[in-house]
């Protein structure tokens, strides 16, 4: 990785922070995109919906030696799926899944000549839900449906996974526990509960998943999604204590 770029988009938020910070530590140099400007993004806003982004990526920044591109942005919507306006579909959609596509789609060329490749950053809410966060969980499903499709399309120069983390410490757990009407900590004590490892996650767990996947010691694996939740997806809300 040193000296080789990587591109992680929600690069200010927890987890995106903590992908930059785990590549910086081998010496890559570091492509930050999100609106909120932080070190990561040079002090710079950017906008995965601004239609001259990728221009201004590449006036910017080295994108020639591109080798990785981190989705890890997400547009993480509240209410029922018959309550949630179009438009709100349409957004969450395009953050969600599109930006992901039109990345891999814009530096596509730069991928194929370093060999590199795309790890995308789920939800569990792909795989298991509940009441209220619908529209966030069909479009991380959809995403997940991206990334096997872009493993085969892209095979053999660029491999594509996904991390799916659980309930990470970050401000889209806040966020959820800020929307129930339940009191934070009550929440919190059960989130732990259904956890088998006792616990939720940190953000540098999530990231030394997505460096593993994004370094030549993954260089077999493709189309794949690699699930970090201290196990929560495997236990039956019966056997909750």
């Amino acid at each position: 990785m040193k000296n080789r770029a990587v591109l992680v988009t929600g690069a200010s938020g927890g987890i995106g922070a903590a992908i930059c910070e785990a590549f910086a530590e081998v010496e890559a140099k570091i492509i930050g995109v999100d609106r909120i400007p932080s070190a990561w993004t040079q002090g710079l806003s950017l906008d995965l919906e601004d239609p001259n982004l990728f221009d201004e990526l590449d006036q910017r920044f080295d994108t020639a030696s591109l080798t990785t591109v981190v989705h890890a942005a997400a547009a993480q919507v509240f209410g029922r799926v018959h309550e949630v306006d179009t438009r709100v579909w349409q957004e969450t959609f395009f953050t969600n899944v599109l930006a992901a596509n039109s990345l891999v789609s814009n530096y596509r060329q730069q991928l194929i000549a370093n060999r590199g490749s795309v790890v995308v950053v789920g939800s569990v809410h792909s795989i298991v839900t509940r009441e209220g966060i619908g529209v966030y969980g069909v479009s991380k499903a959809a995403l997940e449906a991206w990334v096997r499709v872009a493993a085969i399309e892209l095979a053999p120069q660029v491999r594509v996974n996904s991390v799916i983390p659980g309930a990470i410490e970050s401000g889209s757990l806040r966020e959820l526990l800020e929307s129930t009407q339940a009191v934070e900590s009550s929440l919190r004590a059960k989130i732990d509960n259904r956890t088998p490892l006792g616990r939720v996650g940190n953000p540098e767990e999530i990231a030394a998943a997505v460096f593993f996947l994004a370094s030549n010691s993954a260089s077999f694996i493709t189309g794949q999604n690699l699930v970090v939740d201290g196990g929560a997806t495997l236990l039956l809300a019966t056997e909750v204590t």
